[in-house]
């Protein structure tokens, strides 16, 4: 199946009620760990670079792995820029070979985060790649105890998501319902009412980002609600920080 169209990928996911995973990259280990869980699953995957890991490495010396990975595969792979932070992240993502890219300005003003948002689709779509926008304020920091990032999470407001998404033109949403990025302790509580009024106030498919920790009984319910994309690094993170103990300690 190979390297496929992102835009397509999410829009099948959408008509069909189930999303597809989005992971983060972070060395070749997890890069062949994730193409081979989703051939084992006969899954369609998005393999996802995100900007505030690449102070821990060489994106254009990562990206060509990562490419040749994904036209190898034996399922259908998307290659996205996961919280890029500029319209120049996002050009020098494309360049690179992202298929998908997602500017992250939600922490801005709502006016300013669509100014942001826009110019990146202007660009983006004019290289025939799908844009990722963000509305409302995912707390916490990949990789890490949510408790650590105590800023408050910010719900997104269906109202301001219809605005955003008529005057962006940004072809997916991420939303914040009250997942967090990075671990917390117990399980999130999710507002899958808030959820269903914005599945009616858009009509593009939904993002969530902070899928680590989750039940299977959430995600059925995301993907029901209009969720065609679950973004999931932590649990992985963790399950590779345990098992080089595990091999250092044998």
């Amino acid at each position: 199946m190979a390297l496929v169209d992102m835009r397509d990928m999410l829009h099948h996911a959408y008509e069909n009620s189930y999303a597809v995973g989005a992971f983060d990259l972070v060395s070749l280990d997890f890069l062949e760990a994730v193409i081979d869980a989703a051939e084992r699953c006969r899954a369609p995957v998005i393999l996802s670079v995100a900007e505030p890991h690449f102070a821990h490495y060489d994106i254009e010396l990562m990206m060509p792995a990562v490419e040749a990975a994904a036209r190898r595969a034996r399922v259908p792979v998307a290659i996205q820029l996961d919280h890029g932070s500029s319209l120049q992240s996002a050009v020098e993502a494309i360049r690179l070979g992202c298929n998908g890219v997602m500017l992250d300005a939600s922490g801005q003003a709502l006016p300013d985060n669509i100014k942001a948002t826009r110019e990146v689709v202007e660009m983006a779509h004019r290289c025939g790649i799908p844009v990722v926008g963000e509305v409302g304020y995912v707390a916490g920091q990949e990789g890490e105890g949510a408790e650590l990032h105590p800023g408050e999470t910010q719900l997104t407001i269906p109202s301001e998501a219809r605005a955003f998404v008529e005057r962006t033109a940004v072809d997916f949403l991420a939303v914040s319902i009250g997942t967090v990025q990075g671990r917390m302790k117990g399980r999130a509580r999710l507002d899958f009412q808030r959820l269903k009024q914005l599945r009616k106030a858009v009509s593009v498919p939904l993002v969530i980002h902070g899928g680590s920790g989750l039940n299977e009984e959430q995600y059925r319910r995301l993907t029901a609600l209009g969720v065609a994309k679950i973004d999931y690094f932590t649990a992985l993170s963790d399950l590779a920080a345990e098992a080089m103990r595990a091999r250092l300690k044998g």
